[in-house]
């Protein structure tokens, strides 16, 4: 496999695409260069059937990753920015549990939806993506994204409120 010529073949396309998920040109550049560098590392391990495809899954992971860390670090920030605020104004251990059971409770319905409606819900409501900006991410119509998201938001409204009535009849 002639690693230069992927490079050379892909490199704009994938650093365009990049820059749509996070962006930034200069963050999109430094995940494209990653990308080319697992994606010669697994070459030598192994053959790779669809180079494209496995270079534009990877550098989508990374993207990912990047926006992951990108909002911990910005969490983190507002934390430490509230660490300023007296300690009155901290949530109470009881309202810590709740969240946290809150957040179980998502992540149980959330995993009950299917894959690619759940990957389309996370894309809009965890990284903040548009409809549009999900449709064109995945390959899909404007339309199926809004589907997918009713879809979700409908099984999530519904499965929240009867965890929240089985929790309070408890």
């Amino acid at each position: 496999m002639n690693v230069e010529a992927i490079y050379l073949n892909h490199q704009s396309e994938l650093q365009f695409h990049l820059t749509r998920i996070v962006n930034c040109p200069d963050i999109a550049a430094d995940l494209a260069q990653e990308s080319f560098i697992i994606f010669f590392r697994e070459a030598q391990k192994q053959t790779i059937d669809h180079p494209r495809g496995f270079l534009f899954r990877v550098a989508k992971n990374l993207a990912y990753d990047h926006i992951k860390h990108r909002k911990v670090t910005e969490n983190y920030q507002q934390t430490k920015d509230q660490s300023l605020l007296p300690p009155s104004e901290f949530p109470s251990a009881e309202k810590l549990v709740s969240i946290d059971e809150r957040l179980t409770a998502i992540k149980r319905i959330l995993d009950e939806l299917p894959l690619r409606t759940q990957e389309i819900f996370i894309l809009n409501r965890v990284y903040g993506m548009t409809y549009a900006e999900t449709a064109l991410e995945l390959g899909i119509s404007d339309s199926a994204v809004e589907k997918h998201m009713a879809k979700a938001l409908l099984h999530c409204r519904a499965q929240f409120k009867t965890h929240l009535l089985d929790q309070y009849d408890s």
